[in-house]
This record gives structure tokens, sequence and C-alpha cells, in this order.
């Protein structure tokens, strides 16, 4: 669920008809139907829940997963193998400590013949500063400027104050740039409005990567690969002709779906995977837990909501969360109960940021998990005077606000989080809180992030990266940052920003801690949101079309759910069945031949520019 994490689910019937070796798929929304030929298509679950909207970066509507491989950025970061793939961008330097200079591939072009040059993401940059939504959102309270030197080649300077090299090099290398000849005559004449703009004209379309789409309607999407895609001459082609990704009513149509083999790569909840390996399915670990663990899965408390700006509410509702009743039960094992500090502690390399000592201080053990206990919720609302004034089993705030019609959702279809939900409500209702769960439609659900006019829903962080945890801070906390962005429970303490900015500039890692202590410590006092647990990685695969997926004993590329951007790099290493996959060269690190550049890279040339 995730970048991340990114895990989209919901809605809308299809029916699968196959005939001489031709999937035809017909729409009950639309008479045409279209054929592909089964054995040159990845059919993928999991990405899109909900018709299509847009295919406007430009869009706070924008809930297509499968967006990357359309509009793909200048590098590519691989959290497993902590390094950056160059895609539209070949190389970087540091001309001094605050400036880094990207130079694009030389044949780099759009999908209409147009060369893809530094002036695409310069106005890009410029649109989505202007407009208030794009690629990048955010980025410019990090990024002073991104400007074109010439055709080919970019400087960016880092924003100082503050001096954030952690947003300055995600922004600046993992940018995607739209075409300025197709979006400068649109925003001439459209303004704001460009958000409005559809971008779903498969005719008209003009994309960098190396898919476009085909073909769109209520329960499937399309991609169709471009043969003359300009990367073929340095990455070869991905192996699928076409990417279908069919849009089910839920978790358990697409599964039973993927079963069959009527679908081939999977970034679904699916409960008891295991029990699928003898049908062609598998997972990247054998054993339990079967998926990798990634970003922290929260409880976001709107504190929009007058109840939700109380700190004992929170507090409360932290203690009477069922956690490990919802991982056993509704989530299968498939992870465990994430720590309060919001590190991701499964990873040696992230440990090491908690500070033990205050988390035996607010919570009585050193690794920050809180147990569930119905009887501390209740004196916490008992001691901030949240009581039932008048015998009907629902508490009060001091103010006569009372703590009923509250919801908490999740999309329908994500029926391991659904049940989750239910749980959560039910412990709720036992502590003198009214809550009743709420399933609606993706875009529904999702739309009401973007405006803030939830009540309490369960949803992601940034995921891990280079910049972990530094990146679930400012994710869940920075008030600076709009949603759907981050932010999402729209904390706003101000205190947090100078902490947040002097982790992300100082190279000092004593002083980081420090930093990361005093933000652990907020975060325990205020518990802005809740965090739940470790989300599953979704990544399962189906060997009756297409082989050569990584595993953990395969590990050419690593665990990736389709709906994310490093999925790209999978599509190159697979093959169709009873062909011999051949992972790419390009996929291995420098020093062995390949494009990976590893992150330590960056470190050391920022190094050498600060000293020079």
């Amino acid at each position: 669920m995730v970048r991340s994490m990114k895990r989209e689910k919901s809605c809308i019937v299809f029916v699968l008809l196959t005939t001489l070796g031709f999937l035809i798929l017909t729409s009950s929304f639309l008479s045409a139907q279209v054929t592909i030929p089964r054995e040159d298509t990845v059919y993928v679950i999991g990405v899109q829940w909900g018709p299509p909207t847009t295919w406007n970066l430009f869009s706070p509507s924008l809930a297509y997963g499968g967006d990357e491989v359309l509009y793909i950025p200048l590098f590519m970061y691989s959290w497993m193998k902590d390094a950056w793939l160059p895609l539209i961008g070949e190389k970087f330097e540091w001309v001094s400590p605050d400036v880094m200079r990207i130079y694009i591939r030389p044949e780099a072009k759009w999908s209409d013949g147009e060369p893809i040059t530094a002036y695409d993401v310069e106005y890009t940059f410029k649109v989505t500063v202007e407009v208030g939504y794009g690629p990048g959102i955010g980025c410019q309270d990090y990024v002073e400027y991104i400007k074109a030197i010439d055709d080919k080649t970019l400087e960016a300077k880092i924003k100082d104050p503050p001096r954030n090299y952690f947003s300055f090099i995600g922004c600046v290398l993992g940018y995607r740039p739209m075409p300025k000849h197709v979006v400068e005559p649109l925003y001439e004449e459209l303004g704001v409005k460009i958000k409005e703009w559809g971008n779903d004209d498969p005719e008209k379309q003009v994309v960098s990567g190396p898919y476009k789409l085909f073909y769109s309607a209520e329960d499937r999407i399309i991609l169709e690969r471009l043969d003359d895609w300009w990367g073929k001459d340095v990455f070869g082609l991905p192996a699928p002709k076409y990417l279908a990704h069919i849009i089910y009513k839920d978790n358990p149509s697409a599964n039973l779906a993927f079963e069959k083999g009527e679908a081939d790569y999977a970034g679904t909840f699916i409960p008891e995977v295991w029990k699928l390996f003898d049908k062609n399915i598998g997972t990247w670990y054998k054993d339990k837990p079967y998926y990798v663990g990634e970003g922290n899965i929260f409880l976001y408390l709107n504190h929009l909501k007058p109840m939700f700006k109380n700190v004992a509410v929170r507090k409360a509702i932290a203690y009477a969360i069922p956690y490990t009743e919802m991982i056993e039960k509704a989530y299968f094992g498939y992870s465990i109960q994430a720590s309060l500090s919001m590190v991701n502690d499964l990873s040696p390399a992230y440990r090491e940021w908690i500070n033990r000592d205050l988390c035996v201080k607010y919570w009585g053990n050193p690794e920050c998990r809180l147990p569930t206990d119905l009887e501390r919720a209740k004196e916490i609302l008992d001691n901030a005077g949240i009581i039932d004034r008048d015998g009907d089993g629902i508490r009060e705030l001091p103010d006569g606000t009372k703590l009923s019609d509250i919801t908490i959702s999740v999309p329908y279809g994500w029926t391991d989080w659904m049940m989750m939900c239910e749980m959560i409500a039910e412990n709720l209702r036992k502590i003198g809180i009214e809550v009743r769960t709420e399933f609606p439609d993706f875009s529904v659900w999702w739309n009401r992030i973007v405006e803030g006019t939830f009540d309490m829903i369960i949803g992601w962080d940034g995921g891990p990266g280079f910049d972990h945890p530094w990146n679930s801070y400012r994710w869940v906390l920075d008030p600076r940052i709009v949603a759907p962005a981050g932010n999402w429970e729209r904390y706003n303490n101000t205190d947090i920003i100078p902490l947040i900015d002097e982790a992300a500039s100082t190279t000092d890692p004593a002083k980081r801690k420090e930093l990361y202590s005093e933000i652990q410590e907020m975060v325990y006092k205020e518990v802005p949101s809740v965090a739940l647990f470790y989300g599953a990685h979704w990544y399962a695969y189906n060997t009756k079309y297409w082989v050569g997926w990584p595993t953990e004993d395969n590990p050419w590329w690593f665990p990736v759910a389709p709906w994310s951007i490093d999925s790209l790099p999978l599509l190159f290493g697979i093959a169709k069945a009873g062909e011999t996959p051949k992972p790419p060269e390009w996929l291995k690190p420098m020093e062995e031949g390949g494009l990976l550049i590893p992150t330590s890279y960056i470190w050391e040339g920022l190094a050498k520019a600060t000293s020079s």
C-alpha cells in the first residue's frame, strides 16, 4: 500500500471472454469492443479502482496509478538498491553546494517526435507553482529555481533557507516533466483551469515513457507500447506490447481473476496468498511474511474537525485501536505493529534513529508500540472532562460537542482495510465515541482527502527512501505540505518546521538524531495521527503467461507493486512463457557496468563541491 505508496483500489464490474487466442473485453457501459492479443499483454490488478478521470499531472483528481509509465522522471530511485536509474536525465553534477546541473539525454524525445528539453522541465515547474498543483508540488519550498541553460542542460538551485538537501535532491532528480509545446498553449488559454484538462485523447496524448494510452472505458484502461520509443537504443523495449488495467468492483473479484490466470501482475491484498503457490502464483518471499514491509500505515484524524483538535481524544483513540487483532485477522500476519516513532524499525539502517528512552518515558516500552487498553483510553477521556453527560453512552467534549456522527472510511473493495475500519469503530464505540464505517468509491474517498472533508481514514505515508525517517515526518507533519502530497490530517504545528528543515540540512548524524528525537517527543505529546502497522508492498505474479519475475532468490530488481513508478524496469526483464527472460544489464550498479548510480555518489559529489 504505499509510495508510497500509493495503493489505489475500488469499483466496477467487468466481463472477460477469450476467443481464438485473443481477449475480447466487453463493457456494460460501452458497446464498443477492444481486441488485444493475450500473449502480448500483461494484465494488471490493483492499479486502478474506479473509472479513470484524467491523465493530466496538473490535476488534483489524478488517481491513476499507471501514469508513471507514461510520464517518466529524470532519474528513478530504488529504495532496495539505494541507487538512482538515469532515465530522461543522463548524468548530474554539483556545480556548487547550492546548484546541481542535470544533463538530459540527447536522444530523449516526446512521443510526437519533439525533443525533450530542459525547457520542458523548467516550464512544468513554473506551471505547477502557479496553479498550485502538478509534478513536484511543494518542491518550490526547497528549490529556488529550475531553469534551462540550453536545450539539454538544466540547473536547479537549493533554496536557503531552508537548505534542505533531502527535498532538493528528491525533487530535482525525480522530477517528471510535461511537454511544454503541448501545455503552454493550453495554459495560456485556460490559466489555472488547466487542472480540468483531461489529457485523455489517445490520438493527442504526448508522453515521455514507453507506453501511451490506447483505450479507456468505465471498466478498463489499456496502454500500448511505443515501438519507436526514444529509449529503445538505451534500454531496449519492455516485453509486453500492452498493459491492461481491469477495473474490478472489489479485491475478491480481482484476486479471483489473478488466481485463474486472467491477470498476471498483482498489487492487491490477497488473503492466504500461500495457498495459491501451486497455481502459478508467487511472491517475493516463499515463506512468511511473503511481502516486504514498506511505509507506515496511519489512522489519519482530521484536525479540521472539532473533536480531533482535542489531544485527549487522539490519545484515547490510539489506546483503543486493536492493533494485534487487525494485523492477524484482517492482514493475515503480513506485517507487524508500527512504532509510534514513525521510524520503520524493520530495517537496521533506520532503527538507529529511534530514541528508546523517550519510548519508555511515554509508552512504557523501548519500541514505542502501544498496547490496546480500553480502560486506559476511558481514563484519558475522563481526566480530560470528556464524559457522557446525558446518559446515552456517547461522550461530549467540555464545550458540549458530542463525539458522534463520526465516520472512518477507506475505498470500497479494500477488504483488509475495510475489516480494520470495522474493528476500530467497534472499539471506539466501547469507549463512548460513536463511529460508523463508510466505504465510498475511490474517487470520492480521494477527493475527501484533497478537500479535507473526511473524519478518519486509514492511509499511507511517503514510504521508505534515502531520506527516511525524515520523509515520513515531512509527509505526515509538515504544515507547509498540501494534501494529497502530504499532511492529510491538516496538522498545523509550526514548531516542527525548523526541526524538519535542520534535519535535512545537517550532515552530522548525531545532530540529525537529536533533531529526530525532538520530533518524536512532539509526536508522543500530541499524537497527530496514529501509526498502525508497516504496509506490505503488494507484489505478486502469475507465471501462466509471463515468467522471469524478480524474487528473493532472483533479485535482479525488487518486489515492486504495479502502481509504483519503480515497476517500469520490471517490464523490461520478464518474458513470455516458454521464452528465456533476460534481466537488463543496465539495472546493475555502475561499478558492474550498469547504469544505477548509488546514493553515496550524490553525497560524495556534494562534499567535493563544498570543499572546493
